[in-house]
């Protein structure tokens, strides 16, 4: 059979997607994917990474298998395929047994052209058992940086990726995508998926559109007030804030002085979550005050503004989230406003993040006595747990459990999964005969309820817990949260007809091996990673405090070489409204002197030459941007010689 070329790529772009042609660099990474070319595609936030593998699953004739992970990523994907006629969906530990095997048999049969599955499930005995029957074409590897230990979203089930599906034909196709890596991930990356022969394609990071800013003060309300004020005239905008207090506290207070806006943070349910971000895009009103909880599947182009009102962890994250600003091309303002205790005060926190080894034995002890494990047991499905009871038994805050998880989740020793939707689960403990009576003689509103319930869970209810989204019945049953919780209460508990629980409000929990008599980890691993954020943290701040152009600072930080001063960021602009027009030679000659051996600091240039700072910033950026020097070690301020 002809092999599917560019043209017909372009095609089902068309036909699918309503677009006429690709942007810059897609045509290239859907290209090199259709010649079988192992392929990693760099692109920017907003770039248009997902069509790289989409459209090719399009024309090509097997099965498309995404490895993603996170199940909100999946559901959106799979959603917004489906709205096109396109046939995908996906697995991952969140499904009952049932409708993972179903699933996998329709793929097995053809019916599906996408798959998205999560890492952790490549080593389920269901999978290593249907994956020889699928006619699998292409692998693709979304948010790649995850591989790697250097990547802000590091989750070890992905370097395994490669391991887990080394029986697959040597002619299945592989690509790999991600925004947000550095040289040491990209690296990492192509080690990890054992990519020989790379086609790398890469969008760039430079926006020349976005106008980088940054504050310095100590007085962030002020700059965070005039900030929205002025953003607000040209469009609608995002504030990320780090806590749900904030959040809650802005969004009331902008709405009182005219600027309609919406708190949106992890405390919401997921319903309101959707509902907020669904206004939001559609231009209902012109402010979200978020966590970074804000991002998952957001696209809305004509974004003005972004203001960070804390300083952010990370360059990978801050670019993410600020590069949601300006998708249409049009000028657009990322912000950040920080003060000089912010970095301290994170560094801290990262220190903390790293429960001693005696907290996570007592987490991992509790945790397993909580799901009622035995020692030597495996256990085989994720569960809900009782933060709560679990912070009892153990006598640790339901924070510190939380901390003492993600690390836990870190080193492999558990599972987390988020649900997308939450999920009511419900199991009848009397018989089918029993409930129909105890429904006829219930009064008509209530037998009604029962009724709907029953015939929304069916019979495997009666043998088991069986989930459903709660979203759904709260449609079907045509009542509130609050109404639906208080009738299921009053059946559990009053009548005892059923049990009920309830799903996504934490993370699903699973032991991944068999109970340890006594917690086994390795030291070195589980604190290398905070040595790894200390030092992100490090680049992080120097971005905040360059005297060079932003741009070229981020671009640097993400491996590009030979970028110019952008001319738009508040140091460029601050360069030009000094007025200094020319430099020197003898100025030129001094620095090229102080850089004559090695690169240095622009603290140590300023205690060599003694020029003052917007002097010494004047000179160094009309250097940078004749390319005399550039910024070393991508993202340190560190300054050397052009070669």
């Amino acid at each position: 059979m002809t092999k599917p070329t560019l043209s017909d790529a372009e095609q089902a772009l068309k036909k699918y997607w309503g677009y006429d042609a690709f942007r810059p660099g897609q045509g290239d990474a859907v290209q090199s994917v259709l010649e079988g070319k192992e392929t990693l595609v760099l692109f920017p936030t907003g770039g248009g990474k997902s069509l790289c593998y989409q459209v090719p699953a399009m024309v090509l004739d097997g099965l498309t298998i995404v490895i993603s992970p996170l199940v909100a990523l999946m559901q959106d994907q799979v959603d917004q395929l489906k709205k096109l006629g396109i046939r995908a969906t996906f697995i991952n530990s969140t499904l009952p047994g049932y409708e993972v095997e179903q699933r996998l048999i329709n793929a097995r049969n053809g019916m599906y052209r996408m798959l998205y599955i999560a890492p952790e499930r490549l080593i389920s005995e269901r999978w290593k058992i249907e994956q020889p029957n699928l006619n699998i074409e292409l692998i693709a590897v979304d948010e790649a940086h995850c591989i790697s230990e250097w990547g802000h979203d590091f989750r070890p089930s992905y370097r395994k990726i490669r391991e887990e599906l080394g029986e697959l034909s040597e002619s299945v196709k592989w690509v790999a995508l991600t925004a947000t890596a550095t040289p040491e991930v990209k690296a990492d990356l192509l080690k990890s998926l054992r990519f020989k022969n790379p086609n790398v394609i890469t969008g760039g990071f430079k926006r020349p559109n976005l106008h980088w800013w940054v504050n310095e003060t100590d007085k962030k309300r002020d700059i965070l007030i005039k900030a929205v004020s002025k953003g607000a005239k040209k469009g609608s905008g995002i504030i990320y804030s780090n806590t749900r207090r904030e959040c809650e506290q802005w969004a009331g207070f902008f709405s009182g002085r005219g600027i309609p806006a919406k708190p949106y943070h992890a405390g919401l349910e997921n319903r309101e979550r959707e509902k907020v971000q669904t206004e939001w895009i559609r231009g209902d009103f012109p402010l979200v005050v978020a966590t970074n909880a804000f991002g998952m599947g957001i696209d809305k182009p004509d974004c003005r503004f972004v203001v960070h009102y804390t300083l952010p962890f990370t360059l990978e994250a801050y670019y993410q989230e600020a590069g949601r600003a300006g998708r249409d091309g049009e000028i657009s303002y990322p912000i950040l406003i920080y003060k000089d205790t912010d970095v301290a005060t994170l560094k801290s926190r990262i220190l903390r993040s790293y429960p001693q080894y005696e907290t996570l034995k007592k987490v991992y002890d509790g945790l397993c006595d909580e799901l009622e494990l035995a020692l030597g047991s495996l256990q085989e499905k994720p569960e809900a747990v009782n933060y709560t009871n679990l912070a009892k038994r153990t006598g640790i805050s339901e924070s510190e459990l939380n901390i003492a998880l993600s690390v836990l989740q870190r080193l492999e020793v558990v599972e987390l999964t988020e649900l997308y939707k939450p999920q009511t689960g419900v199991h009848f403990v009397v018989s089918r005969d029993y409930l129909d009576n105890f429904i006829q003689k219930s009064d008509g509103k209530k037998a009604h309820f029962l009724d709907t319930l029953t015939r929304q869970f069916g019979p495997r209810a009666f043998a088991d817990f069986h989930f459903i989204d709660t979203p759904y019945l709260l449609k079907k049953l045509n009542v509130n949260q609050n109404q639906f919780r208080k009738a299921l209460n009053v059946f559990a508990e009053h009548d005892q007809l059923l049990k009920v629980t309830y799903l996504g409000e934490r993370p699903l929990v699973r032991v991944l091996e068999h109970r340890m008599q006594k917690l086994q980890i390795d030291h070195k691993r589980t604190y290398h990673y905070r040595d790894v954020l200390l030092k992100k943290l490090e680049y992080m701040a120097g971005y905040a405090t360059t005297n060079g152009c932003r741009e070229v600072y981020l671009r640097n930080y993400f491996g590009e070489t030979g970028a110019k001063p952008c001319g738009n960021c508040d140091n460029c602009v601050s360069v030009q409204k000094s007025g200094r027009t020319a430099v020197s030679s003898e100025e030129l000659n001094r620095i090229r002197e102080l850089l004559a051996e090695s690169g240095k600091s622009i603290e140590t240039i300023q205690q060599e030459t003694k020029w003052n700072s917007e002097k010494l910033k004047s000179v160094l950026n009309y250097m940078l941007r004749e390319q005399l020097v550039n910024l070393a070690e991508e993202g340190q301020v560190v300054y050397e010689l052009s070669k």
